[in-house]
């Protein structure tokens, strides 16, 4: 195998060129109209999956330099509302300039006539969920979690709490995806389904006493099921009213409360007490190597995976082909496997992907960009949006985003909330990243060359060897060039630093070392699809100032600025925080891609929307479901 990149071509390898409250509400209230509402919205579900996967529906805005220049913003606040009402009336009162979240629908009617405010939308890349804890009584019984998906009305979801702008899901895989096997199995969760939930508990032994209201079970009774939601989400706190609402219908005694976010997530991420959690995912990527990691049974201790503690060694003995294969069509029979495992196990249940909306104001800023994935909420409209011409522009202003919950820590090793991660990554680069299309783009590496042993005789076989040429004028803040030793370094701290969140995908690489200054050549022990991004998308850390922190105590680590100096690379760095309210970021007046800010304002151009051809779309669309798409990536914990 050998695979090149220079200046954003990508050849690639022949394989792939053959072609991620009460339990008794009543939740039977579905009117017509709704009815209509889902039948509306089904189909958007369904453009918007071939808009996911073609790139003929971009639109593009354009200011002086390249598309990597930014950003022309002077700062960047985020503002703590974790009131979904009082983010839309901050928006509405030009107090914010976009919401950092999807809309719920019930404000979209209202939005869509208000003065000076714009909404989007995109396919969620991600879904909503609740993860079970396969080690506790009576939910380690796959009998009672599949009893539990059956009964849990998705549709109804969808067609009340979405108000039809959502589709039911149960494949671990967005449905978008060319992975995904949503669809394509002998059954679904979508609808309630009593009769066979409890048919499944019944010949599992669960059943009711004479004069009980509540089953028993074949090891006794069990305590009443607790299903946790985020407290500062309506949507949560509906959807988790749904889950207990189920259980109860099972026979099951349930609660659902709403609880603090960052609380049970820590619970999650450290493998502590719990019965059911609602939680949401956002996906990086397009890659499916996650798969492979977050319920492998070897996981199940590991923080930040495994929050179900599955174990399964069915699961577990295809997880080597679909990590550690280079041929495509056994990862994608790996891929189906594993998928078809998991739906029918049910660690988690998947209860809605919905289509995003957004909201943002366009009085002062323009070149807004509405990312594959993450919509205008993301790290391209930070790094594109800048002030109109009648306001100055396009340098300056302060560009301010509301952020539904506070940061939670400043160490990004640490860090899983999406609502942390949204404002670190602002701080730092890495080697490769997304474009807003959802492909790749070189960023601190300017080329790279990929090998095994078929095409260099020196490499060990069954070994990969990724050889990184980086770009020369990048720094740290503090003034000290950012170099190949760093990326090095960066790369063995984040694979030996034990539990912190980048190192599974780091276990297998056998060396990381800069044979020159800006040259970095990374090997794994393994082949596999999914290396290159396992690598090129880690964030690098300054060495001279990482080497002093004990790797063991990593987590330790806690970072206190900007009353301590925050060494850092990227286009912002943090100028201001008040706990609970506010962060505030400065751009980076020496960013390897900042504008030249000295010269003359141009004249901003906006390219026109390309008229959507539903036939190309199509093919493009069936097309995409066949490559395997390189793309590495991340998850991110949201509260809905």
């Amino acid at each position: 195998m050998c695979v090149r990149w220079q200046q954003n071509t990508f050849i690639m390898r022949q394989q792939l060129n053959v072609i991620r409250f009460d339990s008794e509400k009543e939740i039977e209230r579905i009117m017509a109209s709704t009815r209509a509402k889902r039948t509306i919205a089904i189909t958007l579900v369904a453009a918007f999956a071939l808009m996911a996967m073609s790139p003929i529906f971009a639109t593009a805005q354009t200011v002086s330099g390249h598309a990597k220049t930014g950003p022309y913003i002077d700062k960047l606040r985020f503002d703590v509302i974790t009131s979904d009402d009082l983010q839309v009336l901050a928006l509405q009162n030009n107090q914010i300039d976009l919401i950092d979240s999807f809309l719920d629908p019930t404000f979209i009617p209202a939005l869509e006539v208000a003065e000076n405010i714009e909404l989007t939308s995109v396919l969620r890349n991600g879904y909503g969920f609740v993860t079970i804890n396969c080690e506790r009584y009576p939910l380690n019984y796959t009998a009672v979690r599949r009893a539990i998906a059956f009964a849990l009305d998705k549709n109804a979801i969808s067609a009340d709490i979405f108000e039809g702008y959502s589709d039911s899901q149960d494949s671990p895989v967005p449905k978008q995806s060319g992975w995904s096997i949503e669809g394509q199995l002998p059954y679904t969760y979508y609808e309630k389904d009593i009769e066979t939930g409890i048919a499944l508990l019944e010949a599992a032994g669960f059943t009711i006493p004479v004069g009980e209201t509540f089953r028993t079970g074949p090891n006794g009774d069990f305590e009443q099921i607790l299903v946790e939601c985020a407290s500062t989400s309506p949507i949560a706190i509906e959807v988790g009213a749904f889950i207990a609402a189920a259980l109860i219908d099972l026979g099951i005694d349930a609660t659902s409360e709403p609880t603090d976010f960052y609380e049970y997530l820590g619970r999650l991420n450290n493998h502590l007490d719990y019965d059911m959690c609602f939680l949401a995912w956002e996906f990086g990527s397009a890659d499916v190597d996650f798969l492979g990691k977050e319920w492998a049974s070897w996981n199940a201790d590991e923080p930040f995976l495994n929050f179900p503690n599955f174990r399964n060694s069915t699961y577990d003995s295809y997880i080597e082909d679909l990590l550690e294969s280079t041929d495509y069509q056994t990862v994608y029979d790996a891929a189906v496997a594993l998928q078809e495992i998991w739906v029918y196990q049910c660690p988690y249940i998947i209860c809605y992907q919905n289509i995003k909306y957004h909201a943002w104001r366009d009085d002062k800023f323009e070149g807004q960009v509405n990312d594959w994935s993450d919509g205008v909420p993301g790290s391209w409209t930070n790094t594109k949006v800048h002030l109109k011409a009648d306001q100055g522009g396009p340098f300056g202003g302060t560009f301010r985003w509301s952020n539904s919950l506070d940061l939670d820590t400043f160490n990004l090793l640490g860090a899983s909330s999406a609502y942390t991660i949204q404002v670190l990554t602002e701080m730092y680069d890495s080697m490769m990243r997304l474009d807003s299309t959802g492909l790749d783009m070189m960023w601190l590496a300017e080329s790279y060359l990929a090998e095994t042993h078929d095409t260099n005789d020196a490499i060990p076989d069954g070994h990969t060897r990724f050889t990184f040429d980086l770009i020369q004028n990048a720094t740290w803040t503090d003034g000290m060039p950012l170099t190949a030793e760093d990326v090095a370094f960066s790369l063995n701290f984040l694979r030996d630093a034990p539990g912190n969140r980048y190192r599974p995908d780091l276990l297998q690489m056998s060396a990381a070392y800069a044979p020159s200054t800006y040259t970095v050549v990374v090997e794994f022990n393994t082949e596999s699809y999914w290396h290159l991004h396992g690598v090129a998308f880690k964030p690098i850390f300054p060495k001279h100032v990482m080497q002093e922190i004990v790797i063991e105590d990593w987590a330790e680590w806690s970072p206190n600025p900007p009353v301590e100096e925050f060494v850092t690379s990227g286009p912002f760095n943090i100028t201001e925080y008040v706990a609970g309210e506010f962060a505030e970021l400065t751009y980076n007046p020496n960013y390897f891609f900042a504008p030249d800010r000295t010269t003359t304002p141009p004249t901003t151009t906006t390219t026109t929307e390309v008229p959507p051809d539903y036939t190309m779309a199509i093919v493009a669309g069936a097309v995409g479901a066949a490559v395997v798409i390189l793309v590495g990536g991340y998850v991110l914990m949201r509260q809905k």
